[in-house]
């Protein structure tokens, strides 16, 4: 892979939706169908801003649980329609008759110019959560259902985009998929519904670091929360989005750098071969850039 062709910066969409969950989901693991109207009104008018941004991004997120799955034909013309690839969390799967959940999101990549990955196909791939939060097991045990968890990882690979990995929620706490994923990627991209928003605030900043390479929390808009965060030197560069406030459907366009983190992972950084100032921090200790990047990285143990 050559390093000129990745982009300066990566342009990411953030789509907070504000769901209730104490409303969309009180009659079980399916969001009732006036809140499933309604925040597919949400995501309509979320696009149509991005249609009329400039630049427009390339990856488009929205949170966990974020989309009715009856509307994911529908996401996959919304995609198509700005030429970008989109990674939504997906309302429940579920089996009534052995009463089991899957929590799941949709990485769509429409075949576009603007989009450089190894398949120039429409592609359209499912990433599983692996562990439920203890709230949301709780929740769904109270109701009959068992969550199922899926223990595969993906690593994602654009010859201009770069590496990226996808987590939803609770799993961002799991120490072994950090692990997995350090030195095979440039961003690790995260989708929630979460509470509590300063503590997954806290460990983006420390994964971010560790990991050296962008964290961006999708957070739902109900909690607020949403972050995107860079392994800069300076303290006030790091934190490149924070969203606060809560109950609120907010869109953002934001954009985190490509090419010289790039540089920095590989240790030739441009900036201080010329003789100035890194942007961004020092490697962590016995950090290494992992060049064999196989599209499923390795299944997860100790899975439900």
């Amino acid at each position: 892979m050559k390093e000129d062709e990745y982009a300066e910066h990566l342009h990411i969409g953030l789509i907070q939706t504000d769901l209730d969950a104490s409303s969309a989901w009180r009659n079980g693991p399916r969001m009732i169908l006036n809140e499933q109207e309604a925040t597919w009104e949400d995501i309509r008018w979320a696009f149509r801003s991005f249609a009329a941004s400039d630049p427009k991004p390339d990856i488009v997120l929205l949170p966990e649980l974020a989309v009715p799955r009856g509307r994911i034909a529908s996401l996959e013309k919304l995609a198509r329609s700005i030429r970008t690839i989109v990674i939504a969390g997906l309302d429940y799967k579920i089996d009534h008759a052995q009463k089991l959940v899957w929590n799941e999101a949709k990485v769509i990549i429409p075949g576009s110019s603007r989009i450089s990955t190894e398949s120039r196909l429409p592609a359209s791939i499912v990433v599983g959560k692996t562990f439920p939060a203890a709230e949301e097991r709780r929740k769904l045990q109270s109701l009959g259902w068992t969550f199922c968890g899926d223990p595969k990882l993906w690593l994602f690979r654009s010859d201009n985009l770069g590496d990226f990995g996808v987590s939803i929620c609770y799993d961002l706490m799991h120490l072994e998929r950090a692990l997995l994923y350090l030195g095979r990627v440039h961003h690790m991209i995260v989708l929630a519904y979460n509470k509590d928003t300063e503590s997954f605030r806290h460990h983006a900043e420390s994964l971010a670091r560790t990991m050296y390479c962008n964290l961006i929390i999708c957070n739902t808009g109900f909690y607020g929360g949403s972050i995107a965060v860079s392994p800069f030197h300076d303290p006030w560069r790091r934190t490149i989005y924070r969203h606060e406030g809560n109950n609120m459907l907010a869109t953002q366009v934001i954009r985190v750098p490509l090419r010289k983190l790039d540089d920095a992972q590989l240790g030739k950084d441009t900036a201080e071969s010329a003789g100035t100032k890194s942007p961004f921090k020092s490697l962590p200790p016995g950090w290494r850039r992992i060049e064999s990047r196989p599209k499923l990285v390795i299944e997860v143990t100790g899975v439900d």
